[in-house]
Order: C-alpha cells, then structure tokens, then sequence
C-alpha cells in the first residue's frame, strides 16, 4: 500500500472524530513519524491523537475505525487529503459550505431515516451495494468521488445539489438493497415508515416528496 492510499484509509477512520485542526495535526503526525513504522504503532499514535477528553474516551473506537479502514478495500476509503506536513488546518478545496436545495435536503432526510431503520450491518451492506452500482448514475469523476466520500463518512455534509434524476436513482438503489435483504414486503414497508418520518420537513420546505420515489 502505497504512501497516498495509507493516507487515505487514516484520514477515513479519523474522520468521524477530529475536526479540520485536529486532524491536519494528526495526519502530519502520522505522515511524519508512523507512515513508516508496523501496524502495531497504531495503537501510540491514536493515543497521541486522543489530546482531549472526549477523544481519549472513544479510543479504542478510533483505534478500530483505523484498522477497519486499512484493511478495507480501496473503494471504501475516502479522497486522499494530500500532505498536510506543516499545516496548521486541513486543506480542502471544497469545503466551502453548500446549501441544499429542498430536494437534496429531503433526499439526505430520506436516506437516513430508511438507514435508521435496519442494523449497522444491514446499513453497511446496503451503502457497500449502492457503492457499487455508482456508475449506473453516470456521474462526472468529481460528483462520483463526492458522493462516493459521503456515503463512505455520512457524518460529513451533503457535497453538492444533485439533479432529481441523479436522487430518485439513488433511493432506487437504497430500494433494490432492502429488497434483497429483506423482500419487497418489508422494502415497501420500510420505505413507507422513512417517507411518513420526513413529510413534514418536506412540506415545510415545500417540496414534494414523492418526486424522489
């Protein structure tokens, strides 16, 4: 595993726990001083990386994230960051924030309330099959790799507005995974428990939530 990708799978088991100070820190650590030594060494610069704490509380959490991460195949991890050696928060060229319009905002709504409604497992194995099938959507390599991050770290904001197209084929997807894992009958009733929870935000917003179905 190449120096970029082993970046890439830190950078994506840390994260859900360390903000853009934190973890431009913590890269630059790991970039300088652990990107060299065994797998081992893991467990001292996530310990290195717990500086408060709320963090020192989820370590052994972290330590796992990590280790899930690199061994996970490269299609599950996250951009690569780039260096952060140096730096004093992490760079993102687009982490400007983005303000959805009413059918993203629904459509990430939707999605987590039908994620919310199976196990971790089932959510992972349903996010792993979407994942799959992306290239069906004919996204640009951009809005691929943004969408791709997303459904990686959903803790991270929606990347951009999508067009509806774009959204119903992505329900589509979450659809078709819960029918292979629990029937259409249970599909149907799950998605219609996730549409019920997220029709009045769809009504505030004035937006019709069948569009996305």
């Amino acid at each position: 595993m190449n120096l970029p990708l082993r970046r890439r799978a830190i950078y994506t088991g840390l994260k859900p726990y360390l903000n853009t100070t934190e973890m431009a820190q913590a890269l630059s650590m790991w970039e300088t001083e652990f990107s060299l030594k065994p797998p081992y060494a893991l467990a001292s610069f996530v310990t290195r990386c717990c500086t408060t704490d709320e963090l020192r509380r989820v370590r052994t959490q972290i330590l796992r994230a990590l280790i899930t991460a690199i061994e996970s195949p490269e299609s599950l991890l996250l951009s690569d960051p780039g260096s952060q050696v140096g730096k004093r928060t992490l760079t993102d060229e687009d982490s400007d924030t983005i303000v959805l319009d009413a059918k993203n905002s629904i459509f990430v709504a939707l999605s987590g309330a039908l994620w919310n409604a199976v196990d971790e497992a089932t959510e992972k194995s349903i996010i792993d099959f979407i994942l799959r099938n992306l290239t069906h959507l004919k996204l640009n390599a951009k809005q691929s790799q943004k969408i791709k991050d997303w459904f990686i770290s959903r803790n991270i904001a929606f990347p951009c507005n999508f067009e509806l197209a774009t959204l119903q084929k992505l329900i589509n997807l979450n659809y078709i995974a819960l029918c292979e894992y629990y029937g259409p009958v249970k599909a149907d009733k799950l998605l219609s428990q996730a549409t019920h929870e997220v029709e009045a935000e769809a009504a505030q917003q004035q937006f019709n939530l069948h569009d996305l179905l």
